[in-house]
């Protein structure tokens, strides 16, 4: 899969790029912000976002809204808060996933093999 990571942390875009390169996945972007996320994603057509939820300039919810105009691709939130509204926002698309940080890499396996697929 093409995939882009977005997290505002350093440690954690590092993290995400090696184990979703060691897994046979590309990483063809990687952002620090949601406005990156949105600019790459509009330049990759990626397969897969991964992205923080929590990001200065514009967050990650909010990044994936404006992504979803042009493209339904499918995503996968982190975040290392509680976040009860983004949980029951995330039930409600198919395309969706969430997962708390710190990211367990079995359990990042898992949610990988639940996505949909889509055809650009």
């Amino acid at each position: 899969m093409k995939i882009i990571v977005a997290d505002d942390e350093a440690d954690m875009r590092d993290y995400l790029r090696a184990i979703l390169t060691h897994w046979g996945h590309q990483v063809v972007a990687v952002a620090d912000d949601g406005v990156q996320l949105v600019e790459y994603c509009r330049a990759c057509r990626p397969d897969l976002i991964i992205t923080d939820l929590r990001m200065p300039n514009l967050n990650g919810d909010d990044a994936i809204r404006e992504i979803w105009k042009q493209a339904a691709i499918p995503v996968i939130l982190i975040s290392a808060y509680q976040c009860p509204e983004e949980l029951a926002n995330a039930a409600a698309y198919p395309s969706l996933r969430y997962l708390n940080k710190p990211i367990n890499r079995n359990k990042l396996r898992e949610t990988l093999n639940t996505l949909p697929t889509i055809s650009q």
